[in-house]
């Protein structure tokens, strides 16, 4: 990415302030008790409120301090030394409910009304502030209060997340503990120049246990370790005016029980200019919720990660010029997710949050996903949904290019699969299911999308599949070059070719020559020229 260094250098020099203190505010000093037991939410808010004076560095020493709503100010650095654990409370009644004046759709209803507010640490419009130290911050997610479900209403949205930072710059985090979060752990909304360094994430404690929500600009996280049971690191916008730009992620690893890297769900503004390189990806080491091979038809190991890497624009956002890189995925029931749709979704009371039926109608405009280059990628898959990119009729996703990705798939597609047409489903919650737990093709289902690269792929099946490697589907302007693909069972072809044109198919490795590469449905035989292929009887056909 052409911005990637001088972000670098952004992020680095915009912390230099903060990492700057001047004196140690020791909460021991200001009444703090270390036994677990004692809340010392006011010791520790007045040994903050004395360093922001001045700025500084407020000390937790070894030990156990349980705590309430923590206000972070200007010029503060909070260090948790190692042995050292900052505690949430497990009451409600120690989180009180903060007015946030930034208006957005995580805190606000569309009629301005707060209804996700509580933090256990908690800024809106400071600056300079940082979190260090080789402690631990746990947020009691475990607590029977907080045991409230899914955040499809906003009574469990009342949960408080353990990092809600609004409206901030120049925020860092480096190499803590964090764990066992009551909601999210942590949400950064509207804020700029944010440093996530070597900070090591479990949280597996409730639902909706994600290990960071960025909505933020300038973004530096790197070599943190997640083990989380919702999405692992999760890119959201929340503010039609305000975009999400300039990150780098990288040498991460990331344990899921969701979506390991996720753009979205919420994409209202949209996502620019992000680099993601060097994460390895696997399942969670825990799964105290989800079970998908018992919820879910066709997964062939008991813990799975959703999707490797997953990208959404479906609120009326963009996601532009994305560069990802160098990842190794395993235990994913799919790699790659990439949907545009138009669920024009917004806050809308306590009951049916989020409406996930097919036939909702969207108030927005459609948003965009464009110039997106996925490059080295390594996945074993465990399940029957395809990688896939989506748009729906009438709309695009537009210069794609896929470069050196080697999957290993599960298999085990039916005749009666291979044959079956996915719905359009624009209306629906962006998963890898919302268009059915099997595919009709085993590696890549790519619909509604406009130039489009795909360069030295290598698939290969587990157990034997009846369904078509790659399905192009309203694909306009296809380079598809140096590809290997396994020999389909039956006499189902390699390529699937629906409704597409101007497409260029260069070397191809296809170990058959009395089973077709590519079948046509609806795609003129002009539309497709050939080179580097043995062309053999039957290597062609249409419907």
């Amino acid at each position: 990415m052409k911005n990637r260094f001088k972000l670098l250098m952004i992020i680095f020099l915009g912390f230099i302030y903060s990492c700057r203190t001047e004196k140690n505010f020791n909460i021991l000093d200001f009444g703090a008790v270390r036994d677990g037991k004692t809340l010392n939410t006011a010791a520790i808010q007045k040994a903050i409120d004395e360093c922001s004076k001045k700025g500084g560095r407020v000390v937790i020493p070894k030990g156990v301090y349980l705590s309430g709503t923590l206000y972070m100010k200007s010029n503060v650095e909070l260090h948790i030394e190692e042995g050292a654990i900052l505690k949430g409370s497990a009451s409600f009644k120690d989180y009180p409910d903060n007015k946030v004046t930034y208006k957005n759709a995580f805190t606000h209803f569309e009629d301005g009304k707060l209804y996700a507010n509580k933090a256990f640490i908690f800024a809106e419009n400071v600056s300079n502030i940082s979190f260090t130290g080789k402690g631990t911050i746990n947020g009691s997610g475990d607590s029977p209060e907080f045991n409230l479900g899914n955040d499809d209403t906003s009574i469990s949205r009342s949960r408080p997340c353990m990092l809600l930072i609004i409206d901030s710059k120049h925020i860092k985090l480096n190499d803590l503990t964090l764990e066992n979060s009551a909601y999210w752990l942590q949400n950064y909304l509207g804020c700029e120049f944010l440093e996530l360094k070597g900070l090591k994430i479990y949280n597996q404690s409730n639902y909706n246990q994600d290990g960071m929500d960025i909505d933020a600009k300038h973004v530096l996280v790197e070599g943190c370790t997640l083990d989380v049971d919702d999405d692992g690191i999760c890119f959201k916008s929340h503010d039609p005016k305000r975009i999400v730009e300039d990150v780098v992620v990288r040498n991460c690893k990331i344990s899921s029980n969701c979506n390991a890297i996720k753009f979205g769900t919420k994409s209202m503004a949209g996502l620019k200019n992000v680099s993601i390189s060097n994460c390895n990806i696997q399942k969670a080491s825990a799964d105290p919720i989800r079970h998908w091979q018992k919820t879910l038809k066709f997964i062939d190991q008991p813990i799975t990660v959703i999707s490797g890497i997953a990208l959404e624009a479906v609120d009326g956002g963009i996601i532009d010029s994305i560069s990802i890189f160098n990842i190794t995925m395993k235990d994913v029931q799919t790699p790659l997710f990439i949907v545009l749709g138009n669920r024009g979704n917004k806050p809308m009371g306590d009951k049916n949050f989020y409406n996930t039926s097919a036939g909702n109608t969207a108030q927005q405009a459609v948003g965009k996903i464009s110039n997106i280059q996925l490059k080295n990628i390594k996945a074993t898959s465990h399940s029957k949904m395809a990688s896939s990119i989506t748009a729906f009729p009438g709309h695009y996703i537009e210069n794609i290019t896929l470069d050196n990705i080697a999957f290993n798939i599960m298999g085990a597609g039916t005749q009666q699969e291979a044959i079956t047409p996915l719905i359009e489903n624009p209306g629906a919650y962006p998963e890898n299911r919302m268009y059915g737990l099997a595919y009709p093709a085993s590696g890549f289902f790519i619909r509604h999308v406009k130039n489009l690269s795909l360069n030295h792929i290598k698939l290969s099946v587990r157990k034997p599949d009846y369904r078509s490697s790659i399905i192009l589907d309203d694909v306009l302007g296809v380079n598809i070059s140096n590809v290997n693909l396994p020999v389909p069972e039956g006499n189902t072809a390699a390529i699937g070719l629906k409704n597409s044109k101007n497409i260029k198919v260069i070397n191809p490795v296809f170990k058959s020559e009395n089973q077709p590469l590519i079948q046509l449905d609806g795609t003129a035989e002009p539309e497709i020229a050939i080179a580097g292929f043995k062309k053999y009887k039957g290597w062609l056909t249409s419907l």
